[in-house]
């Protein structure tokens, strides 16, 4: 069960990195899917959102880009943190870490939540990375259990890999339509 809490913790180290990665970059073996919450309406109703508009989604994907590059140390050493504590059985230190992520990911969707976004392709990606953060997070706590629930971890796994290659696939997209700005 080792390997598997350790591949579990990589996963959800994984999604709180995920969006640190450049469009043409693949993230490392992750899983992904549907998070169990709807996300929030991130913008005021009154606020319309662009779609299909190079200049905005360019503004957008630097927002998110910065966002997660101020992000990235300390989301490495999460990550760091948790694969030493894994491969040394550690439970409280795993406990412990696990807490440091949860609050790690509320503080970062936080922040996710309060970029001023101009494009509808970009708001929707934020809460696909929003979900991507809160599923990491259920596969951290799943794989910390007492008992670990080893069909609930290999789910959480598959949907955290598959919403992973949407974002990738996505952001590539909107990469390419950004060049296209001004």
């Amino acid at each position: 069960m080792k390997k598997r809490l350790l591949a579990s913790l990589c996963f959800a180290a994984m999604a709180l990195t995920a969006c640190d990665k450049k469009p043409n970059e693949a993230p490392a073996s992750s899983s992904t899917s549907p998070a169990a919450t709807p996300p929030a309406s991130t913008q005021p109703a009154t606020a319309a959102l662009s779609s299909n508009n190079a200049a905005d989604i360019k503004n957008d994907l630097k927002q998110i880009e910065t966002l997660s590059n101020s992000r990235a140390k300390e989301a490495s050493a999460l990550q760091n943190k948790a694969n030493e504590a894994a491969q040394k059985s550690d439970k409280a230190s795993l406990n412990a870490i696990v807490a440091d992520m949860k609050t790690y990911i509320a503080r970062f969707n936080q922040d996710l939540d309060a970029l001023k976004l101009k494009s509808s392709e970009l708001d929707a990606v934020r809460d696909k990375i929003k979900e991507s953060n809160n599923i990491g997070i259920e596969l951290s706590e799943a794989s910390i259990a007492n008992t670990p629930d080893s069909k609930k971890i290999t789910e959480l796994q598959n949907r955290a890999t598959k919403l992973q290659k949407e974002l990738v696939t996505e952001m590539q997209a909107l990469q390419t339509k950004a060049k296209t700005a001004p």
